[in-house]
C-alpha cells in the first residue's frame, strides 16, 4: 500500500472516531499513578530508601528529605527496604496517592535476651515468657493473665494418642463438660464451654473450634502427638472474644513444633496501662476554620454564600466539609445547611471512595439513612469488587426498614463471590444476614432455596452487645481496647507491623469492618478505648462505631457514632457501657 494512501486512511479513521467521541477504554488496574510520600525512622526522615514496585523493574530511592515518587498499577505491592530496618509492603488501591512510611528497627533477638538480663536478673528470661504466651490466630494471649479467665494448658511431649482422634487423646486430659456430639455435617465436635444451655434444634450451637497454628477450623486435626508443641484450651469470653460467635462454645489453640520454629523472635515490650484514667475527648470537628461565621447572622442564605468563600480554598479537604456539616448541624442548629455541605462534598468527590465512604458514615450517625443509601449506591458502582461495598448498602437499607433490598443486596454479595464461612468480614455479614433469616424474613421475603439453607443463617448469635467498627481508609492503624470492670483488656491491633496478615486480606477481598460480641456483662463499667497510628496520609481517618443493644433479639436496638481520627499515638476512650447497658458514647476532638 502506498505510504500517502496509508496516511488517509490514518487520517480518515481518526476523524471517524472523533466524530463519534470514541475514547479508549483502559481497565483501572492497568494504568499506572503517581504515587508520592516521605519515609521515616522515629521522626528522622531516610535518605536512600530502596522502593520497589514488586514483581517489576519499577523502583527508585528516596531523597535526603525521605522524600520519593514511584508511579504503580491498583493491585500492585510497593515493597520499602532499607539495612537495618524491617521491611514494609503496601498494596496500591483506587485511591492511593499519597503513601507516608514510618520503618521500624529490626531487633536481634538473642542481644535482646542479653540486655534485658544484665538489666533486670528478677525478670523472666524470654524463653520463660515464651511459655506463659499462647499464640492465637488473632494476637498473644498470657496464659497467667487473670482477665482470660483459667487456661488449660498442655505440652505435647506429655500426651499419647489414643484411638488415633485428637479429641480421644483429649478427653480424661480436659473436661469435655457435655461430652461429644455430631455436628450438622456429621461431623465429630465437643463443647468445652460449661454451663451452657445447649440448643436442641441447633446442633452446631455452642460447640468448640480449632485453631491449629494460625488456621481457624471446625473439623478436628488430624496430627500426631510428635507434631504438638502446645495445646491451650479458651472458654472464656475475654479470651474467645475475637473470633467472635464461632468462638463462643470455646477454642481449642494446637501450636505445632513446626510453627514455633519458624515464628520470627522479635522484640515484644508489655507496658502496663492505666485504664481508668483514659483521655476522654468530646468533639469531632475543628471549628477553627468557621470562626468566622459566629459573627454572622443566622441567615442560612448569607451563611451558605461565605462558607462558600471559605470552600473555594479546601476544596481538596474531605475533612473541611464534614467539619462544615457538623459545624452547621452541631452549632448553628441547621438541618439545612448540614445537608447542603454534605451534597457539596458528594459533588466535590463523586470518584473519591474514602470521602464518600465518610460522608455516607455522617448520614448514617444523624439518621438520614435514604441519603446514606444513595452514597452507598455510588459506592458500588465505584468498587464492585469489593465485598464492603455490598455489605454496607445492605446494611444501610436495614437502617431505613427496606429489608428486602436489603436481602438483596447481601445476595449480591454472595452472587459475586464472597463468603460468609471464613473471618471479617465474612462473619459480619453472616451474623447481619442471619439477624434478617431468624427476624425479618417476611418483610424481606426471604425464599428459602438450597443456597440459603446451606448457610445455616438459623445459627444466629445473640448477646448483650454487638459492636461493629468501620473505617473509611484501609490505611488506618490503630489499636481497639477493651476493657473490663476490673481494668484487665484485650485488644484488636489493626497495623501492618502487628497484624500483616489481616491487612492483606482486607485488602484482597476489600473491606474495613470489624465486629466484636460481649456475651456477659459483668457487673461495673466497661471501656473501649483506641490509639490511633495514623493512615499514611495527610486526611484524617473517620471511623464509626455501631452499638446494637440485645443483638439478634426482638427487642434489638442500634446507635450510631462518627470518630474523626487525627492525633497520633494518643489513647482515646470511644465508648463506655455498664452491666445495666447503659452505654456512654463519647467522641474525638483535635
Amino acid at each position: 500500500m502506498p505510504v500517502q494512501l496509508y496516511s488517509i486512511l490514518r487520517l480518515a479513521l481518526f476523524i471517524l472516531l472523533t466524530s463519534l467521541n470514541f475514547t479508549p477504554v483502559f481497565a483501572q488496574s492497568e494504568i499506572s499513578k503517581e504515587i508520592t510520600g516521605y519515609v521515616k525512622n522515629n521522626n528522622l526522615p531516610l535518605k536512600n530508601v530502596n522502593v520497589r514496585v514488586q514483581n517489576t523493574n519499577i523502583h527508585t530511592i528516596t531523597d535526603k528529605k525521605g522524600y520519593y515518587t514511584i508511579k504503580a498499577r491498583v493491585k500492585e505491592s510497593i515493597r520499602f527496604s532499607y539495612s537495618g530496618m524491617e521491611p514494609v509492603e503496601i498494596i496500591v488501591e483506587d485511591v492511593t496517592k499519597t503513601l507516608n512510611i514510618n520503618m521500624t528497627n529490626k531487633v536481634n533477638a538473642l542481644d535482646e535476651v542479653m540486655v534485658n538480663a544484665k538489666k533486670n536478673t528478677n525478670r523472666l528470661s524470654k524463653e520463660e515468657i515464651e511459655e506463659t504466651n499462647i499464640y492465637t490466630a488473632y494476637g498473644v494471649i498470657d496464659e497467667k493473665s487473670r482477665s482470660f479467665g483459667k487456661i488449660k494448658t498442655l505440652k505435647g511431649k506429655d500426651m499419647y494418642v489414643r484411638k488415633g482422634d485428637m479429641i480421644e487423646t483429649l478427653r480424661g486430659l480436659i473436661d469435655f463438660p457435655h461430652g461429644t456430639d455430631f455436628d450438622s455435617k456429621g461431623r465429630k465436635r465437643v463443647r468445652v464451654v460449661r454451663n451452657l444451655s445447649i440448643n436442641l434444634s441447633n446442633p452446631d450451637a455452642g460447640l468448640a473450634i480449632w485453631d491449629v497454628d494460625g488456621m481457624i477450623s471446625e473439623e478436628t486435626p488430624l496430627l500426631s502427638t510428635d507434631e504438638i508443641d502446645k495445646i491451650s484450651i479458651l472458654t472464656s469470653v475475654a479470651a474467645t472474644g475475637k473470633y467472635g460467635m464461632r468462638g463462643s462454645g470455646g477454642v481449642i489453640v494446637i501450636r505445632t513444633h513446626k510453627w514455633r520454629g519458624s515464628k520470627e523472635k522479635g522484640k515484644k515490650t508489655e507496658e502496663k496501662k492505666n485504664y481508668n484514667q483514659a483521655s476522654v475527648y468530646t468533639t469531632v470537628y475543628s471549628r477553627s476554620s468557621f470562626g468566622v461565621l459566629d459573627t454572622i447572622s443566622d441567615d442560612e442564605d448569607i451563611l451558605y454564600k461565605k462558607y462558600k468563600t471559605i470552600a473555594s480554598t479546601n476544596k481538596n479537604s474531605p475533612s473541611f466539609y464534614l467539619d462544615a456539616s457538623e459545624y452547621f448541624k452541631t452549632d448553628k442548629k441547621s438541618d439545612s445547611l448540614y445537608l447542603k455541605v454534605l451534597l457539596d462534598a458528594e459533588e466535590v468527590f463523586k470518584e473519591n471512595p474514602e470521602a464518600l465512604k465518610a460522608i455516607a458514615y455522617s448520614y448514617q450517625e444523624k439518621g438520614k439513612n435514604q441519603h446514606a443509601i444513595r452514597v452507598y449506591n455510588r459506592l458500588t458502582k465505584l468498587r464492585p469488587s469489593y465485598a464492603q461495598s455490598y455489605r454496607d448498602l445492605a446494611n444501610a437499607y436495614v437502617g431505613n426498614k427496606q429489608y428486602k433490598k436489603a436481602w438483596n443486596s447481601y445476595l449480591n454479595y454472595l452472587k459475586t463471590g464472597n463468603s460468609v464461612y471464613s473471618e471479617g468480614i465474612e462473619k459480619t455479614v453472616f451474623s447481619e444476614m442471619s439477624y434478617l433469616y431468624t427476624q425479618k424474613k417476611n418483610l424481606a421475603a426471604i425464599k428459602d432455596t438450597y443456597d440459603i439453607k446451606e448457610l445455616n443463617l438459623w445459627n444466629s448469635a445473640k448477646g448483650d452487645l454487638r459492636i461493629v467498627f468501620e473505617w473509611n481508609t484501609s490505611e488506618a492503624e490503630f489499636d481497639i481496647e477493651f476493657v473490663d470492670p476490673k481494668s484487665e483488656s484485650f485488644s484488636f491491633e489493626h497495623s501492618l507491623e502487628k497484624n500483616k496478615f489481616l491487612i492483606l486480606d482486607e485488602k484482597d477481598i476489600g473491606y474495613s469492618s470489624k465486629e466484636f460480641y460481649v456475651y456477659n456483662l459483668t457487673e461495673g463499667d466497661w471501656y473501649v478505648n483506641i490509639n490511633y497510628l495514623g493512615n499514611k496520609n495527610y486526611e484524617p481517618t473517620y471511623l464509626k462505631a455501631t452499638v446494637y443493644r440485645n443483638w439478634g433479639k426482638i427487642n434489638q436496638t442500634q446507635e450510631v457514632k462518627l470518630f474523626k481520627l487525627q492525633n497520633q499515638n494518643h489513647k482515646m476512650q470511644l465508648l463506655s457501657f455498664n452491666s445495666k447497658m447503659n452505654t456512654s458514647m463519647i467522641s474525638l476532638k483535635k
